[in-house]
């Protein structure tokens, strides 16, 4: 099997990708969608991010007040990665756990916004990142999240320079176009990934 690392920044296009390879028939692991899962009211990963944080986290349900955990880690290091370490462990257990439900598959991807700010890359025989200009990425992300433009420069500004990414990432694909424009380069990349596995045997 070949596991594919899929990343790229706020808004630029990774879901997209990671969507088409689903229609394609591609196994994809969302650590957006697996966060939520582990954050869900009652489970053990809320009650310790609670322990963290405070019970000002929680809404009159129990559930998770995202934006006000945002508002608290996003502002403070310190906070972020104390939020990243309970998360990202949780969120571990079940992509090991969907690697092993995939081993037989030619190919499986890890759809991971922070695939290199973790570490998960080290469990990949691929990065694939997602770019774009920054100026149409804070476009687009002000856009979709309705956040102002200094609060999308501040997201961008947080993680790895996408000239950094670059350098670690064996294929890039550019979002710079059309969405046919990047089906495009997402289909010749699987294709160059299956055709390697075909010579291999």
């Amino acid at each position: 099997m070949t596991v594919i690392g899929l990343t790229g920044g706020i808004a630029s296009g990774k879901s997209t990708v990671s969507a088409y390879l689903k229609e394609l028939g591609i196994p994809v692991f969302d650590a957006d969608a697996a966060g939520h899962q582990v954050e869900a009211a009652g489970s053990p990963t809320l009650r310790q991010l609670q322990e963290a944080f405070g019970p000002g986290i929680l809404t009159p349900a129990g559930e998770l007040n995202r934006g006000k955990l945002a508002d608290l880690a996003f502002h403070d290091p310190k906070a972020l990665t104390t939020l990243n370490t309970i998360v990202h462990r949780a969120i571990a257990q079940k992509r090991d756990a969907f690697l092993r439900q995939y081993a037989a598959a030619p190919v499986a991807v890890l759809d991971v916004p922070l695939l290199l700010e973790t570490g998960w890359d080290r469990l990949t025989d691929q990065v694939w990142l997602v770019v774009l200009d920054r100026e149409q990425q804070i476009q687009r992300a002000m856009l979709r999240s309705g956040m102002t433009r200094q609060e999308v420069i501040d997201r961008i500004d947080r993680q790895l320079p996408v000239e950094e990414k670059k350098k670690r990432a064996q294929v890039i694909l550019d979002n710079s176009g059309t969405r046919e424009d990047l089906y495009a380069q997402t289909r010749a990349a699987l294709e160059k990934v299956l055709a390697q596995q075909k010579a291999q045997r």
